[in-house]
């Protein structure tokens, strides 16, 4: 790993909070929301789901107004062609949110793409066919050798670390979650991830601990040609590629952490 060790595993993200969406009743004017916002919202069969998505994006909106200093009606969201949104006009400014049926985790940092995803701890019954499909074998392994009561959670905290990694690289399902190691544990690690002939470097770490959740998150914050690694030179920077979505999900598998989709 170069950069000095990727400068000790730091992740920048001075906001990163959770908003309890069920208790965010008191909403604003949903004139925050831009007009495709709002016809999503409309959209939602279910009035529980429609008040949880105009919470979780009036929510990031206060968020991201407080970090930019601009008014509400100054921030224009723009979607990559994978889904994952961006603050028009301030390219510096890095987002990510994610939910998990009343709860939100929204961070804003300054630096390198970011990925934020939580998920509400519970049972997950078909956790070990969720985990041969998406984790690596040794992933697998370590979730089969833990005792039964410590699984859901090993599980749970595996697979927001590869949401969170995903969504920071935005290339949707370009990347395999089998390609690359993230662990068990909700410990900070650098991440490698190759794409299209690059090497991705990524640092990892733990969402601000919970009772009730697990929650991870993820800085892109070097690119290198593969060509590199071989001895050869070649250009190495930080750009980031269009952004994306996350794991495919199937029938059982933790509901969608959302990567909010102006």
């Amino acid at each position: 790993m170069t950069g000095s060790s990727l400068y000790a595993l730091s992740i920048d993200a001075p906001v990163c909070r959770y908003v309890d969406l069920d208790s965010f009743t008191d909403l604003p004017s949903e004139e925050l929301l831009s007009e495709e916002e709002r016809a999503r919202a409309d959209g939602f069969r279910f009035a529980l789901d429609r008040q949880r998505y105009v919470a979780s994006h009036v929510a990031l909106r206060q968020a991201l107004s407080e970090y930019t200093g601009l008014h509400h009606a100054e921030l224009r969201l723009s979607v990559g062609s994978f889904g994952k949104p961006s603050l028009t006009g301030h390219a510096r400014t890095q987002f990510s949110l994610s939910h998990s049926q009343g709860l939100a985790l929204i961070a804003i940092g300054g630096r390198g793409p970011l990925g934020a995803d939580i998920e509400l701890l519970r049972p997950v019954p078909d956790a070990a066919i969720l985990a041969a499909e998406h984790f690596t074998r040794s992933e697998q392994e370590a979730l089969a050798a833990l005792p039964a009561h410590e699984r859901d959670r090993a599980f749970l905290t595996c697979w927001t670390r590869k949401e969170a990694c995903l969504k920071a690289i935005g290339v949707g399902l370009l990347v395999s979650s089998q390609s690359f190691e993230v662990g068990l544990e909700p410990d900070c690690r650098s991440v490698e991830l190759s794409v299209a002939g690059r090497i991705l470097w990524l640092v990892l770490g733990p969402a601000p601990a919970r009772l009730d959740c697990v929650g991870a998150l993820a800085e892109w914050r070097q690119t290198e040609a593969r060509a590199n690694r071989l001895g050869t030179a070649g250009p190495a920077d930080n750009s980031g590629y269009a952004n994306g979505q996350s794991l495919r999900r199937k029938a059982g598998a933790p509901a969608r952490s959302m990567e909010t989709a102006p």
